[in-house]
């Protein structure tokens, strides 16, 4: 035997996530160095994530439907009342947190006699909201219309019902369910579509981001970098404590945890969608981290929609920066409703690209702040979202653990390398 064919070259292997970390970088630099002639090229973007989006409602409502479908109804009631109390108190506390490092370094101080803000104008029209509209919104009177719009509150609070209706049927009356069979089917097929679809990833995100940057341009970025710098390290820092915290009730080492939130982190700062993200999110969640199925499956889609720990800070950090910027003052208990109504809004918040809009539209008016802070703040959608998008999905992992440890649901093994996981 030749020595040749004793040692063959290695074969190049494809980095799906240094990929995408190189597309966003460059698409960065595209956008500076091209300018608004980059948005030309928005639409190879736009419909990368809608190929994205074609199947995320159907895949997470069959992945809750199966979740709860698999579970007894103890079980249910355990894994789901934790996972609901972990992420109600991880976004208040988030919101809390946000509000708290925009008051102590107010980067909207200063900006009230700037032309950004004087000339700031906006088309948009308010969306007034109430807690009651809110909370009323969650529900559907038509599962195929909030399935069309896209709603996933009012989709997972169906598939809920639907797994509970599952979980019954098949205790009671038939173990071997066939619609439980074909619904697990189902969720297979779409996740293989999406991840065919992941396979064109950087070239969409590329496509994106440099439109996105070449549409903003340095212009506007100056005058409001220390909100986005406080944002940011808001963000950065909540997320170690979050890191922190679990580390040591869960018993997992902090320097293997970080690098396996690694892929799920870069993806979710690249397409600024949670709903995109999830699907890698819970093939690390489980093949990486350890969490298992029954925890995984029912936590990580629940909580992507009703988790949202970076939307409620950005959303408080954001209400009051506006607050300063025009000079409004916020004390006492005005700035507990700015937390609370920041917090709430995030359990309605969109989770694909463009919600940014749909948020402030949302939370200007609830607080009583002008609605042309929307036009300055509308245009940050990549860098904002890019931002917050990473703790929405970080945070997702973090109560499943956290459910996990105490359903004594995490493999250490997994975890540990020192085994894969079982199918």
């Amino acid at each position: 035997m030749t020595t040749a064919s004793a040692n063959p070259p290695k074969r190049f292997r494809y980095n799906a996530t240094l990929a995408i970390v190189i597309a966003m970088i460059a698409g960065v630099v595209a956008g500076f160095i091209g300018g608004a002639a980059m948005t030309e090229i928005k639409f190879l973007g736009d419909i990368f994530f809608r190929l994205i989006q074609m199947g995320i409602v159907p895949f997470v409502m069959c992945q809750i439907i199966e979740a709860v479908g698999s579970l007894t109804g103890k079980q249910l009631g355990s894994i789901g009342i934790k996972a609901v109390v972990a992420f109600l108190v991880s976004s208040l506390l988030a919101s809390a947190f946000g509000l708290f490092a925009t008051w102590v370094f107010q980067p909207g101080a200063g900006l009230a006699e700037t032309e950004l803000v004087q000339t700031a104008t906006t088309e948009l029209t308010a969306t007034t909201t109430t807690i009651q509209d809110t909370l009323t919104g969650f529900f559907s009177s038509n599962i195929v219309s909030s399935m069309g719009s896209g709603a996933m509150v009012p989709c997972i609070v169906f598939a809920i019902f639907f797994g509970i209706g599952i979980s019954v049927y098949r205790t009671n009356i038939n173990e071997d369910c066939v619609l439980y069979q074909g619904i697990r089917e189902v969720n297979e097929v779409l996740l293989t579509i999406i991840r065919i679809v992941m396979n064109v990833a950087p070239i969409g995100i590329f496509a994106y981001v440099s439109a996105s940057i070449g549409e903003l341009g340095i212009d506007i970025l100056i005058p409001i970098g220390k909100y986005i710098l406080v944002l940011f390290f808001a963000t950065l820092i909540f997320t170690a404590v979050w890191i922190i915290v679990v580390s040591a009730y869960c018993k997992l080492p902090v320097t293997r945890l970080v690098p396996k939130l690694g892929r799920m982190t870069v993806l979710a700062a690249a397409s600024i969608s949670s709903a995109v993200t999830l699907p890698t999110e819970m093939e690390d969640a489980k093949n990486k981290i350890g969490i298992q199925d029954e925890v995984a499956n029912l936590v990580l889609p629940l909580g992507m929609p009703l988790n949202s720990n970076g939307s409620a800070l950005h959303m408080a950090c954001t209400a009051l920066f506006v607050a300063q910027m025009y000079n409004i003052e916020f004390a006492g208990g005005a700035l507990v409703y700015v937390c609370v109504i920041a917090w709430l809004l995030s359990l309605a918040n969109a989770v694909a690209p463009g919600a940014t809009l749909i948020s402030l539209t949302m939370l200007m008016p609830a607080l009583g702040l002008p609605i042309e802070a929307v036009a300055i703040l509308g245009g940050l959608e990549y860098i904002v979202a890019a931002i917050r998008t990473t703790l929405n999905v970080n945070s997702d992992v973090f109560c499943a653990l956290l459910v996990a440890k105490s359903e004594d649901a995490i493999d250490y093994e997994v975890f540990n390398g020192t085994k894969a996981r079982e199918a």
